[in-house]
């Protein structure tokens, strides 16, 4: 009576004639040729100890003169004539491919394929080197849970394309079967451990890229990924890495337990009392923002301040706000893509500078197409969504333009050095519209909210792309604070 995994595989051979590598006990050929379902068999093996062993089964069978027992290192010893399939089982998905590797006729062989370790080294070898997988299926004994391979090495030359997302792990697998979910779902689990391991060294993108593959697979079952305050915190740090904080400024994990479970983020420019409590309404676990929800000591704490409602609530608060100003891709490249169109910009210089790499907050470029101040003001004002864009206006063509995200009015110096026609910002202050003036710069207060809140759906794309299955939510209370008459 054979156990589940080797039943398995018995019921994917087809022909009459099976060389079972590594045969071991043989207890596999013993069932197919008393069953009746092969004719003849090779019991093939590199030792003489299971060589020994598959012979005395095979004579308790009473089955020896139905098979030729062997000793061979994988196929290199076995000859191919008549046989009509080939069971490779019990061993490590790597070896199984070596001794495929190894052999020239394989070709309309039907091979039943059952690693126990390494299936995802074994399927990708399969695809790269043109076999077709027909079935692929899984079983439970005990708390182990393990597959079996069917496939064919076509005489006719494949097609070869990009391997398909997850195929190495779950690649023909049917997920109507209770077992075939079962061993999906240890196969996310692997990856979410050596995912876990590598965010807790730190290397996060590492990290990110396992888990995306373990959320993908648990998706595959219908299952829901779980994440945890550590996933949110890595992913946001491969967006805008921490690395790059800018002396005093207050970013990181600031309220919460970093294990904490999570299902829902909810995304904000500011964390105020208002989206705190919208956080709790929609069951949100985390709220991710720009501004720091505690930037300045406290020396209260109650309800009035969200750092503490969100503790209150059990919602962590994970703020990323200088790394996020400068990284690639972050706020002041968002300003560029906004602006480029319209304007064809070049870099030029960063317009802040603040590391030894030289990277800083905001830029300075050329401009393509040139523009005329008032133009301008009514561009920006509809790229951003203003209500109002206040400027001064300088009456010269704008051919070099700086800008810097928030309230960054104090650059404005730093914009004037570099020769910028125009500099955008936003919080600017009475002195510096008399600089501006004085200066001959046209200089234009798109406000901090607009210029920064423009990376709230940037953020959310990449989390998305990031870890999957995670219920991502732009805040419906994150809106300009300021009230306008017009």
């Amino acid at each position: 009576m054979l156990d589940k995994r080797l039943k398995l595989c018995a019921d994917m051979v087809k022909g009459k004639r099976v060389c079972d590598v590594g045969t071991d006990h043989a207890y596999l050929i013993a069932e197919l040729l008393s069953s009746g379902k092969c004719d003849t068999a090779v019991a093939a093996d590199i030792n003489e100890g299971p060589i020994s062993a598959a012979r005395a089964n095979l004579e308790k069978a009473g089955v020896t003169d139905k098979v030729d027992i062997i000793l061979s290192d994988g196929l290199k010893n076995v000859p191919q004539e008549g046989i009509t399939d080939i069971v490779i089982a019990g061993m490590g998905g790597e070896l199984i491919a070596k001794i495929l590797s190894e052999c020239d006729w394989l070709e309309g062989k039907n091979l039943i394929l059952q690693p126990m370790s390494k299936s995802d080294h074994l399927l990708r070898w399969l695809w790269e080197n043109g076999f077709e997988i027909l079935k692929r299926q899984a079983v439970r004994e005990g708390k182990f849970c393990y597959t079996a391979i069917n496939c064919m090495k076509s005489s006719k030359t494949l097609q070869q394309t990009d391997i398909p997302p997850l195929f190495e792990y779950i690649g023909g697998l049917d997920f109507t079967d209770i077992s075939a979910i079962e061993y999906a779902k240890r196969q996310a689990d692997k990856l979410y451990t050596s995912a876990a391991s590598l965010r807790d060294s730190g290397r996060y993108t590492e990290a990110l890229k396992y888990m995306k593959l373990a959320a993908e697979i648990i998706l595959k079952t219908g299952g829901k990924p779980m994440y945890t305050v550590k996933d949110i915190f890595a992913a946001m740090d491969v967006i805008a890495p921490m690395k790059n904080l800018h002396k005093g400024d207050n970013s990181g994990l600031l309220v919460g337990d970093e294990n904490s479970p999570v299902t829902k983020v909810l995304f904000a420019l500011d964390i105020t009392c208002e989206v705190v409590r919208e956080a709790v309404d929609i069951g949100a676990e985390v709220i991710v923002a720009h501004h720091p929800v505690i930037f300045h000591p406290l020396y209260t704490l109650d309800d009035s301040n969200p750092a503490c409602l969100a503790l209150k609530h059990g919602i962590a608060c994970i703020c990323f706000h200088s790394p996020l100003d400068m990284a690639d891709g972050g706020i002041n490249d968002i300003i560029f893509d906004m602006l480029n169109p319209a304007l064809k910009l070049k870099k030029q210089a960063v317009l802040e500078p603040v590391h030894p790499d030289g990277r800083g907050y905001g830029w300075v470029c050329s401009v393509g197409n040139e523009i005329m101040p008032d133009n301008l003001g009514t561009l920006l004002k509809d790229i951003f969504g203003n209500k109002v864009v206040r400027y001064t206006n300088s009456g010269r063509t704008v051919k070099k333009i700086a800008f810097c995200s928030g309230g960054a009015g104090g650059n404005l110096p730093l914009a004037i050095k570099q020769g910028a026609d125009a500099y955008v910002t936003g919080d600017v202050k009475h002195d510096q519209w008399i600089t501006a003036r004085n200066n001959g710069i046209a200089l234009y207060d798109c406000g901090h909210f607009h210029t920064e809140d423009i990376v709230i759906s940037y953020l959310i794309n990449r989390f998305g792309e990031a870890l999957p299955g995670l219920e991502l939510v732009h805040a419906k209370s994150d809106k300009d604070p300021v009230d306008y008459i017009i």
